[in-house]
């Protein structure tokens, strides 16, 4: 029995059923569309012909066939619009902008004198002003936004709820932001646009069921539920970094002592090498082999691995990918990371750790939110609810 909605709605759900079929699956003709989602060949012919219109898709050359009319594919335009994906950081924002296809088209970071909200707004404006301002951008335009931080947001109404590392407490970040860029601007936790990102078209492309685990400023870990990044009741989910790991460690950014991310963050591991007064960074002392340097690490990666066991029986994980500044230390915080993970998942064919040891990933899931605002890859109903 089919749910009776109104036509406003049934056009909204037929042009993400279409638009995620042809971002999918690409070069798809009218009826391989129709066919495709259930909807009738008349309905897929009016959502085509507008989002044509609108230039988020065009027609590609016609597939060659022997005999009869040769079916004219339609796909993303690619040359067309643009997203725009704010990673926000301590004192810095990183600026992504790409296609309709999530094709980087170009980037800028700028540095901030404090954390305060007006000057996040103020660098994002003047991001985008001298991005558009360049040769790439001739004759496009930004249809959409996104962004991501370190906090627990309200993705419907935009605000963010609590980051304990800005120190912001109810800001309406994407109000101030839309107000200044003219765009509509969705926010999501950044630890939860990285496993976005990796989902759409990174390491866990493909694979309903993974993790992305960050180590970095904080620890985070994303959950890929059945194809789906899961949020929880209040947004709170994969804050795993304030697992309690004693009672008398250092003081974390929620208040607390003895957060795992307290001691075991990159940062945290950064800021304790610095205090033993070595003149290398603890990079390059790791590159060096200096043993007090791989001996922090090693401990960091073991404690971590072990909890991370846990984590993944609780989920059941096909792969765990490991991100964050944390991930360039190498094997010397890789390897006990995963002897510690193997150890405590009983599991016979445990997840496989992956590394992505670049940066690229986590402006790309703020572009990836930009972009979902369009696609809604997540909200996808079943096809066939309404023919408007």
């Amino acid at each position: 029995m089919q749910t009776k909605i109104d036509q406003k709605t049934g056009r909204a759900i037929n042009r993400r059923l279409v638009l995620n079929v042809i971002r999918q699956q690409g070069g798809l003709s009218r009826t391989a569309v129709a066919n495709q989602t259930g909807l009738s060949p008349a309905t897929v012919g009016f959502v085509v012909s507008d989002l044509i219109e609108e230039g988020i898709l065009k027609e590609a050359q016609p597939t060659p066939q022997k005999r009869g009319r040769k079916p004219v594919p339609v796909e993303i335009d690619r040359g067309g619009h643009l997203a725009v994906g704010f990673k926000f950081a301590t004192r810095r924002i990183d600026c992504l902008l790409t296609n309709l296809a999530m094709e980087p088209v170009d980037e800028l970071s700028v540095a901030l004198e404090t954390n305060a909200p007006e000057e996040f707004v103020a660098a994002a404006q003047h991001a985008v002003d001298t991005l558009m301002a360049r040769p790439a951008t001739a004759g496009r335009r930004i249809i959409a936004a996104g962004l991501t931080m370190p906090a627990r947001v309200d993705t419907g109404s935009g605000d963010c709820v609590n980051s304990y590392r800005f120190g912001w407490r109810n800001v309406p970040i994407t109000r101030m932001m839309s107000d200044v860029l003219g765009l509509s601007v969705g926010i999501e936790d950044d630890t939860l646009g990285y496993g976005l990102a990796h989902q759409l078209f990174g390491l866990g492309q493909g694979i309903s069921n993974f993790m992305a685990l960050a180590v970095g400023e904080g620890i985070g870990c994303a959950s890929i539920l059945d194809g789906q990044v899961r949020r929880g009741s209040m947004g709170n989910a994969g804050k795993v970094g304030h697992t309690l790991i004693g009672d008398d460690g250092p003081l974390c950014e929620c208040g607390r002592r003895g957060c795992l991310q307290a001691s075991f963050s990159a940062t945290a591991l950064e800021t304790a090498w610095s205090a033993g007064g070595s003149a290398l960074e603890l990079t390059d002392a790791i590159r060096a082999e200096e043993p007090a340097a791989l001996a922090l690490v090693s401990q960091a990666g073991a404690t971590i691995g072990e909890h991370l066991a846990t984590w993944a029986l609780l989920l059941d994980p096909q792969v765990i990918v490991l991100g964050g500044e944390a991930a360039g230390y190498g094997a010397a915080f890789v390897a006990p990371m995963e002897e510690a993970f193997r150890k405590g998942d009983y599991r016979p064919d445990s997840a496989r750790i992956v590394v992505d040891d670049t940066r690229t990933f986590w402006a790309a899931g703020a572009a990836a939110v930009a972009v979902q605002q369009i696609f809604d890859f997540q909200s996808v109903p079943a096809a066939g609810l309404i023919e408007a």
